[in-house]
């Protein structure tokens, strides 16, 4: 093959027409035919599309099982799930001031816009440099009288270091919420995510390593917290209530039988897909760790299980002529390797967060932050679906970078 780089014109190492990478979500007509089908066909034939079905109820159940919590309700969308989940924690009317929220200042938007909608105070601390997961020692110097509960994100699929966290909340008295949008499956020490911090949120968005096109779920182990979650999708009927009586103020965020249904019938896939995936990342990892300016993810000790929604490395542009960031990105593309920067700068600095806290300036604080500064200047991702393929597919990314790495060093 020639040394020349696809972007200069060179051929790829990875042709994407001939050989596209595994489509997401994985579908096929017998799966149609044998599983998909026959449930919605179910659902259609019950007449009971949301209210009354048994197929939210079945989700919930088995995702509650898997997760190793008590509790699993089915909501129609991650962000409304971190709300619920928020709401049921702290027991938040969204009327009164609902107090601070710690929140990793590198993460997905509704990490924090959630926060905001049930009229709680985002308060922006660093990550760790390794894991991209929430600092604890930013934490404890982020900690006021009104500071309520800590909201750790797994980022990329990484379990956040919920022992320490778990640690300062009971010293603090305060509550975790775990936003695990990106690590379905995840374990920390053998916990699954969801499961470890006193309430759990996941997103079935269509790039999640489980989706639906868009859904939610909340887990937890304490009654309480799932009968106001309840209340709050349920317009504040409680679980097993009268229909026409409402001890809650709640809304409506019911879910829908049809995508319980699809969910039903990938979840059963999900754990031997998240097998996969660790196995090709540590097979990926091993082929990068001695590549000059690129640094593979890390696992801390209590990783037993990673979700691997993403594949984060570090780039170094020492290792590759000075190239920046971007032109690295562009040409592993052009190689036929989908990739991204990620999160371009830290959550706080991205213009909507930013006009929120100048007009509103005592609902965001947000204490230094260089590490996620770091990581938005150094990541490259690569997705939860590349690492579904098989080990030529891996080689091929090692070389795609080797290539790089021979012509711009």
């Amino acid at each position: 093959m020639s040394n020349l780089l696809a972007i200069s014109g060179g051929t790829p190492v990875r042709d994407t027409k001939k050989h596209p990478w595994m489509t997401w979500p994985h579908r096929s007509s017998d799966e149609w035919d044998n599983r998909i089908e026959p449930l919605l066909r179910e659902v259609y034939l019950s007449g009971q599309e949301g209210s009354g079905g048994t197929m939210i109820r079945r989700f919930s159940e088995e995702y509650a099982q898997y997760s190793g919590t008590h509790y699993g309700i089915f909501m129609p969308h991650g962000t409304d799930s971190i709300s619920a989940a928020l709401a049921g924690a702290l027991d938040l009317d969204g009327f009164s001031d609902g107090g601070e929220v710690i929140v990793p200042n590198y993460t997905f938007v509704a990490t924090a816009s959630a926060v905001l909608e049930r009229n709680c105070k985002v308060i922006f601390v660093d990550v760790c440099p390794d894991s991209f997961t929430i600092d604890p020692q930013a934490i404890a110097a982020a900690i006021t009288p009104n500071t309520r509960a800590i909201l750790p994100v797994h980022l990329g699929g990484h379990p956040a270091d919920m022992g320490t966290l778990q640690e300062i909340a009971d010293k603090h008295e305060l509550k975790i919420v775990e936003d695990c949008a990106q690590a379905h499956g995840a374990e920390y020490k053998t916990k699954k995510v969801g499961s470890v911090g006193d309430v759990g949120a996941f997103s079935f968005q269509s790039s999640k390593n489980l989706t639906s096109g868009e859904g939610g779920m909340v887990t937890t182990d304490d009654k309480d917290i799932h009968d106001r979650v309840c209340a709050f999708m349920n317009v504040g009927r409680a679980p097993g209530g009268a229909r026409w009586e409402y001890p809650r103020l709640g809304w409506n965020y019911r879910p829908s039988e049809y995508l319980a249904a699809i969910l039903l019938v990938r979840l059963e896939l999900l754990e031997e897909q998240t097998n996969l995936r660790n196995r090709n990342a540590l097979y990926l990892s091993s082929a990068l760790e001695q590549m000059d300016g690129i640094t593979p993810p890390k696992h801390a000790n209590w990783v037993t299980k990673h979700g691997y929604h993403l594949y984060c490395m570090t780039y170094s542009p020492e290792g590759f002529g000075g190239k920046s960031q971007q032109e690295f990105v562009n040409a592993l593309s052009a190689e036929g390797i989908p990739c991204s920067t990620g999160y371009r700068s830290p959550l706080s600095e991205e213009p909507g967060m930013a006009h929120v806290a100048e007009k509103y300036p005592d609902q965001i604080r947000t204490l230094p932050c260089p590490n996620a500064e770091a990581v938005c200047r150094q990541s490259v991702w690569l997705f939860q679906n590349m690492l579904l393929g098989s080990k030529s597919d891996m080689d091929q990314i090692v070389e795609a970078i080797s290539k790089i790495n021979e012509a711009w060093r």
